[in-house]
């Protein structure tokens, strides 16, 4: 029965402080938490990650409206004047379509959808002007094959494993406007696959094997507008594109490119929207865009730019959109984007600025949509910017350090309370001459360990209220600052070397209690000692090992406002290798041996005692060592399995970190010193006949005094009253009251009451 007493205190303990933090985290919520954003006519907030993921979120759906999620600048424009072009219209006479084919929305289109074809029907009639084949398993297309179909507008054969196009094939299309080839296994595309396509506007070959493409069947002519080789294998030396002075939109991503050079773009004056996303660049010539002068929009994300020529841009007068996340650019110059005076949307996701000059934004005066690495970037760098984003790194907003009142309010209080009771813990164990000296010097070590986690926090209280509504103009000289780098080091110097103490303390109960016959010399002060100091070193080098490695950088630390390494916000950061270490490494190790132990000495402590009922000191020893086990899972469990999560992409809420740094981190610096020393018996015994005990004696003293001065004013009066009762009858008595002695009385008062 006490154990279960037990265990339904540890479970009603966990419920609470489980509805405790979600009822703190709900109320906490302002109209909507930074990183998400409201719905129309709604109370409903939708979190950055599912606004425009064309799910519909909102309950009236306006998280993907158009106008909100699209960037319609750059060159999307010209789509629907080349893609939705309607061809010629016709009059067809009636027919029958292959088997498993159908007629599409007008008589002159036909549609076979997974039909099992093998080749492309023949005998439909000639006035057809609209032909699609998905999905079938055509495998080459004829030279003939299309001949009794001159009049196509559209020809879409996508996933029908087209592996060859014999030369000569469109020879005779002389209206087909819109041709794709998705999804096949075509490897080359060779001079002659193309000939006779007159008026082609829109050529789609995207997700083939194609190794080499040569379209010079397409040179001088002005009809085509629109070229996608997505997701193939083309390398530099493998493309060749002729002069085609009408082409517009130019998509080259997935593929193997890895040089622009000056010649590549040259025949492409006309231009207007060119995307070499996901591909291997790592140079781009100085006159690569030198015939680009009507280019509007520019994708280079995702390839391996290290630096740009400070003109590259300089032909790009008319460009509105450029994109360059996610590219390792060191020192972006404010030359290569000065002469951009049009653009207006940058992307520069995961691209350290922070040595750029902070007016070189202000130099684009259109600018209107940027996307940064870091959030502070966007009042840093660019204040006058109408939508930039991130806007949180989910722990400061853009005025404060703290964006929540109630985080403000915490982090005092959980500071607070961890300086004075490590503090009384010092004191309590510096002051007891009886204690365990050995089990005192690891308490000790481990006070003030947790004490630097009491200073980290009280300096994070501190500079939010320093930079209390300008903590968009100090936020980056405060996270690049030493000072940041230093508190985050305390923080990580106190949280190793807790585990570590608290790993070693678990250990030596274990082999005294489990094994004390085995044991021939238990540990002494001098060896307590010597461990405590290896602890320390190990624990100042593991904080230290950041700060030497990236001493560039001071990013490891300052990575938010919080100066914290836990890298869940953003899990692939500088040294998130090392902060993986730390945290699903030591700190793991460290909880399974602190529960294993713990395991091992309760049921120890069981096996000896089974036999007789357990005793009241039992039982409160036993929820001691639950309690011991909770609260180091508490702290590190939740952290572990946020940043294994984290690792796995899997979106973490952004404003969560810092609930974690404030209300989860902390935890054990908090809680130790009420497990490890309050209430232990001697500390207990110690208040109770020290400050309680002089607290109640004081009581005891004034309850006396009371009792005493009223004992002898009722004598005074029985005296007083008996002498004039006396006189009154003409007896001889007491002719007059003598005084009260107090310290008879008070003796006597103490005699009887003890």
């Amino acid at each position: 029965m006490k154990y279960k007493h037990i265990a339904k205190v540890g479970v009603s303990l966990i419920s609470f402080l489980i509805i405790l933090s979600g009822l703190m985290y709900y109320f906490s919520q302002d109209e909507c938490p930074r990183g998400t954003f409201p719905c129309a006519n709604s109370t409903v907030c939708i979190a950055q990650r599912e606004w425009c993921d064309k799910v519909p979120n909102c309950p009236y759906g306006d998280d993907e409206n158009e106008d909100e999620c699209f960037d319609s600048n750059g060159s999307w424009d010209f789509f629907y004047s080349y893609a939705m072009s309607s061809g010629i219209e016709l009059t067809c006479e009636s027919f029958q379509p292959p088997k498993k084919c159908h007629r599409g929305r007008t008589a002159c289109q036909v549609t076979c959808v997974g039909a099992g074809l093998t080749r492309i029907p023949e005998n439909m009639t000639s006035n057809l002007t609209s032909i699609v084949l998905t999905n079938n398993s055509l495998s080459t297309i004829g030279k003939n094959a299309l001949v009794s179909y001159g009049r196509l507008t559209t020809l879409l054969m996508d996933d029908d494993e087209i592996a060859q196009i014999e030369p000569g094939a469109f020879e005779n299309q002389k209206n087909l406007v819109w041709l794709t080839l998705l999804n096949n296994k075509l490897t080359e595309l060779r001079r002659g696959h193309f000939t006779g396509l007159e008026s082609l506007k829109m050529l789609l070959v995207e997700g083939n094997r194609i190794e080499y493409a040569d379209l010079t069947d397409f040179e001088n002519q002005t009809s085509v507008g629109w070229i996608g080789l997505n997701r193939n294998n083309i390398c530099s030396s493998c493309l060749k594109l002729p002069y085609m002075p009408r082409l517009k939109e130019l998509y080259l991503e997935m593929n193997r490119i890895d040089e622009i050079s000056e010649d590549l773009l040259s025949g492409l004056p006309g231009l207007t929207g060119l995307s070499l996303k996901n591909n291997e660049i790592r140079t781009i010539r100085k006159n690569a865009f030198k015939n680009q002068q009507n280019l509007v929009e520019l994708n280079l994300a995702y390839n391996a730019i290290i630096t740009l020529s400070p003109h590259l841009f300089l032909p790009l007068e008319k460009l509105r959109k450029l994109i360059l996340g996610f590219n390792p650019i060191e020192n972006l110059s404010i030359d290569v984007l000065n002469p951009l005076q049009d653009l207006r949307s940058l992307d520069l996701q995961e691209i350290e600025i922070d040595n750029m000059d902070k007016n070189v934004f202000s130099m684009l005066p259109n600018l209107s949509f940027v996307y940064f690495k870091k959030f502070h970037y966007c009042t840093t760098y660019a204040p006058q910017v109408q939508v930039c984003l991130p806007r949180s790194d989910g722990v400061s907003s853009l005025s404060d350090l703290l964006g929540k009142p109630l985080l403000r309010a915490a982090v005092w209080g959980i500071s607070c309370v961890t300086c004075l009771g490590n503090a009384l813990v010092l004191w309590g164990r510096l002051t007891a001459r009886d204690e365990n000296r050995v089990l005192s010097i690891m308490i000790r070590n481990l006070a003030v360990s947790d004490m630097l986690m009491g200073f980290y926090l009280l300096t994070i209280a501190a500079k939010d209220l320093q930079y209390r509504d300008v903590y968009n103009v100090m936020a980056n000289d405060w996270m690049s600052s030493w000072g940041c780098t230093i508190v985050g080091a305390l923080a990580m110097i106190s949280s190793e070397v807790s585990v570590l103490i608290l790993s070693f303390m678990s250990v030596e109960r274990f082999v005294l209690i489990a094994s004390p016959l085995k044991i021939n010399r238990p540990l002494t002060a001098r060896n307590a000692y010597s461990s405590m100091i290896v602890i320390w070193v190990v624990g100042v080098i593991v904080a230290l090992i950041p700060i030497i490695h990236w001493r560039s950088s001071t990013r490891f630390y300052g990575a938010n406002g919080m100066c914290f390494p836990l890298h869940i916000d953003n899990p692939f950061l500088v040294g998130w290798e090392y902060s993986a270490f730390v945290f699903l490494g030591m700190n793991f190790f460290g909880l399974v041996v602190i529960f294993y132990v713990y395991t091992g000495m309760f049921a120890s402590i069981w096996r000896t005692r089974h036999a007789t009922p357990l005793a009241v000191g039992d039982s409160e020893f036993a929820l001691r060592f639950f309690l011991i086990v909770l609260t180091d899972a508490a702290c590190w469990v939740p952290i572990i399995v946020l940043k294994i999560v984290a690792m796995t992409k899997y979106p973490v809420p952004p404003d969560l970190h810092a609930w974690v740094v404030i209300f989860i981190l902390p935890v054990n610096s908090a809680v130790n010193p009420l497990l490890y020393t309050f209430t232990t018996p001697k500390f207990r015994e110690r208040l109770a006949e020290g400050w309680f005990g002089r607290i109640r004696n004081i009581v005891s003293r004034r309850q006396s005094d009371t009792q005493i001065s009223r004992s002898s004013s009722n004598k005074n009066v029985i005296l007083v009253l008996s002498t004039d009762h006396k006189e009154s009858i003409g007896t001889q008595g007491i002719r007059y009251s003598t005084p009260f002695n107090d310290e008879g009385c008070k003796k006597k008062l103490d005699n009887h009451s003890f």
